[in-house]
């Protein structure tokens, strides 16, 4: 018998990108209009780099590496939050009845851990309950479970003793996931990718830049609300009123059985032409495929109109900005565990980091003039 030959997993592939800050990022809890505890973890990583921290008054957080002299504005823009739910209603028995934030599918909820945050900041951990299949009729096993239908145990006797724990209506209840590196390396899981990965590669960037002398300002800005209509690029748009704008954030991968649309894990940098919400700039698309070739970084395309990214709001700020997406493609998005590939953030993040070094004038008014 003819004996397989053993593949070699790669055991320490990229090995420069920050695998800890992806994992402290992904864990951190923050659902739309909650992030505070994302924001937390972003201003860690930018305190040392940043010359600046400012946040809107909805919560975003902007941080700003300077550039030298009176260079234009470059803005990357990642957002924080993630889908979640929360407490709608806790019932006699105390279980915890739910309402959705953002978009994630009942059928993914079964048998999931949560876990419940208070107004104090006290956490708890509940699981979604799954009635076992023993007498199921087997229609009511093809169902599909309706959100008002699922509810929280929380291990508890009742609804006072719910209370005594300072749970109440309105508090967040947030996906619980450990992150984790997977069998062959490059691969990571974690809850919350969409968008923490485009939060963490903005951030990444203004790190890189750190003691480097470059004519733009760069702005890592982390975004909220963007689950519940790009709300936090609005204002944080508005805030930093950038000459160039990009967008980073999750694409649908390609590469899973089933799959229709999206790109497979590993391709590198994921240039997006369109959206449901943005038409991207052409000239910065094409300025970004030239850096990839000059540097060797292999590039693909995305187009997808079945969603939208910050970029649907920041490109219609006061007369237009310059703007495109840089999509990251991941699997099982708005779940409670996403996998991505450590080459497409590597390699973004790479990209980026030229691009900032590289911007000035000369480059933004060919840009600008490419529209007229």
């Amino acid at each position: 018998m003819q004996m397989q030959e053993k593949k070699n997993l790669p055991t320490d592939p990229y090995g420069d990108l920050d695998v800890e800050m992806l994992k402290r990022f992904s864990e951190a809890n923050g659902i739309c209009g909650h992030e505070k505890g994302a924001s937390r973890v972003m201003a860690e990583y930018l305190k040392d780099a940043a010359d600046t921290i400012d946040y809107d008054n909805l919560g975003s957080i902007i941080g700003c590496k300077k550039g030298k002299g009176e260079g234009p504005s470059v803005a990357l823009f990642g957002h924080l939050d993630e889908v979640g739910f929360l407490v709608k209603k806790i019932e006699d028995n105390g279980f915890i009845r739910v309402i959705n934030v953002g978009g994630m599918w009942p059928h993914l909820l079964l048998a999931q851990e949560v876990t419940i945050t208070t107004r104090d900041g006290r956490e708890y951990v509940g699981v979604i309950s799954s009635p076992p299949p023993h007498g199921m009729p087997a229609e009511e096993r093809a169902k599909v479970k309706e959100l008002e239908d699922l509810f929280i145990d929380l291990g508890v006797n009742d609804a006072d003793e719910v209370k005594a724990l300072g749970i109440r209506v309105g508090d967040t209840i947030t996906p619980r996931t450990q992150f984790r590196v997977m069998n062959n390396p490059n691969y990571l899981m974690g809850k919350a990718w969409d968008d923490r990965i485009g939060a963490a590669i903005a951030t990444a960037v203004v790190r890189n830049l750190k003691g480097v002398e470059h004519q733009a300002d760069v702005y890592a800005v982390g975004t909220v609300q963007e689950e519940v209509g790009l709300r936090g690029a609005q204002t944080a748009g508005y805030m930093v009123h950038p000459d160039i704008a990009i967008a980073l954030d999750c694409t649908l991968a390609s590469d899973v059985p089933g799959s229709k649309y999206g790109t497979p894990l590993g391709t590198g940098v994921t240039l997006c032409l369109m959206d449901g919400s943005v038409i991207c700039n052409r000239e910065l698309v094409y300025t970004m495929e030239q850096i990839c070739e000059e540097l060797g970084l292999s590039y693909t395309h995305d187009i997808f109109l079945k969603g939208g990214t910050d970029s649907g709001s920041i490109h219609k700020l006061f007369n237009g900005v310059l703007n495109m997406t840089i999509s990251i493609p991941a699997r099982s998005i708005h779940s409670h565990r996403a996998v991505l590939h450590r080459k497409d953030v590597a390699d973004t993040i790479t990209l980026l980091t030229a691009f900032c070094k590289r911007l000035d004038w000369e480059m933004v008014e060919r840009i600008r003039r490419s529209n007229r």
